[in-house]
């Protein structure tokens, strides 16, 4: 014969309903105590924010650390920040690029410190290697030359950013004229070369990419479009070439043109013909 089903008792069914109700208690006290836990956190969240702990009220809490040449005040006014001043809601990243492109600098840093609450700028100024040149054309304007800073990597800086800042412009020996953008991959490799130069380099005319003339104490030097190979045997001429004043009048020299650094040539003005140079090696 097939089993019969097992018929529940009276009292068991009554224990299974007395749990389900107990499960169903406790389902809602935990929903209860969650919503509870949640709003907890939210409304301490929102007390944490509201609390002066992350407020600014003094400007003077703003430090800014690492200028030199720029002007405090005029710097922070880039920032445009407003008193109070909540950290929280501040961007550290976005305040750093805006001050990139604001200020002549190398590089920045913002911190966000507490207790008490205040905001640590740090900036490095950049290394000025010369002044320069550059055709700016502006809408209905004829091109014009301004002039500003060019730092190690080539980076060019308006001298109206300095003034803006009230910073003293800094001090080079060394003026570029017809300074491009395209130039700026060159620089840091020119640059390094006309530091090791023994005659002394005043100035550099790249106005015509086709022959860069060096100003120099010999008088000017024709050296042709720039070549990072045959840059150091031209400087290389002029040191042996430093006699020249000796020789000549240095008011009678028009140029001296190394564009053939082997066959180096001196163009006197108009009064004497040009003539070669015969150096000998050292």
């Amino acid at each position: 014969m097939a089993d019969l089903p097992e018929v529940a008792s009276p009292a068991s069914l009554a224990a299974r309903r007395r749990q389900k109700r107990w499960e169903r208690r406790r389902q809602r006290l935990q929903r209860f105590w969650r919503f509870v836990g949640v709003t907890a956190i939210a409304a301490g969240l929102v007390w944490v924010l509201a609390r002066p702990l992350w407020i600014i009220q003094d400007p003077r809490r703003i430090q800014i650390q690492g200028q030199q040449t720029l002007n405090r005040d005029r710097l922070l006014a880039t920032l445009n920040l407003q008193m109070p001043l909540n950290l929280l809601h501040l961007q550290p990243q976005r305040l750093e690029q805006q001050l990139l492109k604001a200020a002549p600098l190398q590089a920045v840093q913002i911190q966000r410190r507490l207790l008490p609450a205040s905001l640590i700028i740090t900036v490095q100024e950049i290394t000025a290697t010369a002044q320069a040149s550059r055709v700016v054309v502006e809408p209905n304007q004829p091109p014009q030359e301004r002039w500003g800073i060019l730092d190690r990597q080539g980076v060019w800086h308006p001298l109206s950013a300095y003034e803006r800042l009230g910073a003293t412009l800094p001090t080079t020996t060394l003026k570029v004229r017809g300074y491009r953008e395209p130039y700026q991959r060159l620089w840091p490799g020119l640059y390094s070369l006309l530091r090791t130069s023994p005659v002394g380099i005043q100035g550099l005319d790249w106005r015509d990419p086709a022959n860069i003339i060096l100003e120099t104490e010999l008088g000017p030097v024709y050296c042709g479009p720039y070549n990072p190979e045959l840059l150091p045997q031209q400087i290389a001429m002029l040191d042996r070439l430093r006699q020249l004043p000796d020789k000549t009048s240095r008011s009678a020299i028009a140029y001296i043109d190394l564009r053939q650094p082997s066959t180096p040539r001196v163009q006197m003005k108009p009064s004497a013909p040009p003539r070669s140079l015969q150096t000998n090696p050292r």
